[in-house]
């Protein structure tokens, strides 16, 4: 609990007097799950009046739904209203493109808590070709010179944009589905997307994003026996990496899709300095391009292994037999999976 001190006119006792600021830690259940939320509060010292402080911008009800959005990979409001703005449409539109009332998307844009299937309908909208779809199928609900202009947008947009550079796909997935891959073959859209998805803002380390794709693609094959990108994973020194990892990484941020940043920082005290490159995703992932199975794990890497700091991350990765049992430069087989540690 925090504590700060101010002077104010108490509308309870109804005199200026001090107040005290305090900030808890407090649960608020949403859909009747606990979620953690810091709430700060104006105390009246004259009487003991508690009121949450007017002067906070951050709503305990809102925090919480933001949490619990994070939580189960649910769009923000503002992931909503950016993409709506970035495709030209007004709420009206969209409603309409969707099949639902104005007053829903404004209702989640302002900070309401959507429904999972409104939430699926909204990223199915947010790929470009579905997109396009919606436009073409929406009849006269937009009128015709609306409906025309919108069509030569979105087609420019698809033709001069392509998710995946054909050159990328032809030089990186001329292999064929074997134990190095998963029994997969390369799906590229589905690395770039696990990229962004471990990658939010405000960013990660290179070698701990490495890590969380090689966990996340190696415990669905251990659970299902196929990975979920096809990705080759390769022993590198700070431990196993996909395959040609800096092309990816290079044709994202040509892309926009990801910022790269230098850092430069120390692990403690008295170390050496050391550089680092935090890679950040500019867009939101397609999550549907998963399956269900495919993103409970990916949810379950994030909580289990997001939290660790980048070394700590690399060092539990050398502790695995996938690791210890190959050489710079070797390629990793999935069959190592079945003995995972972590």
């Amino acid at each position: 609990m925090r504590k700060a001190k101010l002077v104010s006119l108490c509308s309870n006792c109804e005199k200026e007097t001090e107040f005290e600021l305090i900030t808890n830690e407090e649960i608020i259940k949403v859909r009747k799950e606990p979620i953690k939320v810091q709430v700060q509060y104006s105390k009246c010292k004259n009487c003991g009046d508690e009121v949450l402080d007017p002067n906070s911008n951050l709503d305990p009800f809102n925090l919480a739904y933001r949490e619990y959005r994070e939580k189960h990979s649910l769009l923000q409001p503002d992931e909503i209203r950016d993409w709506r703005k970035a495709q030209e449409l007004t709420q009206s539109e969209l409603a309409k493109l969707l099949g639902v009332g104005i007053a829903t998307i404004s209702r989640y844009e302002n900070g309401s808590l959507q429904d999972q299937s409104h939430d699926r309908l909204m990223r199915l909208a947010m790929n470009p070709s579905n997109l396009l779809k919606l436009v073409e199928k929406s009849g006269d609900l937009l009128g015709k010179e609306r409906k025309n202009s919108l069509l030569t947008r979105l087609r420019d947009l698809q033709t001069k944009s392509c998710s995946i550079d054909s050159a990328i796909s032809i030089n990186l997935a001329n292999y064929e589905p074997d134990e190095f891959s998963g029994y997969r073959t390369l799906d590229l859209e589905k690395l770039y997307n696990m990229i962004l998805f471990f990658s939010k803002p405000p960013g990660v380390f290179k070698t701990k994003l490495n890590k969380l794709l090689f966990y996340a693609d190696f415990r669905h094959f251990r659970d299902f026996t196929l990975s979920i990108s096809g990705t080759r994973y390769a022993h590198v020194p700070f431990g196993p990496a996909p395959d040609e990892f800096s092309i990816h990484y290079g044709f994202l941020n040509s892309k926009g899709n990801i910022e790269s940043t230098e850092w430069e920082g120390y692990y403690s005290v008295g170390d050496e300095p050391i550089v680092g490159e935090i890679i950040t995703a500019k867009k939101q992932p397609n999550l549907n391009l998963f399956e269900e199975r495919e993103l409970d794990v990916m949810l379950a890497v994030k909580k289990d292994l997001g939290h660790m700091s980048s070394k700590e991350l690399s060092d539990l990765s050398h502790d695995e037999d996938a690791y210890r049992e190959t050489q710079n430069g070797d390629l990793i087989s999935y069959t190592y999976a079945n003995r995972l540690r972590h």
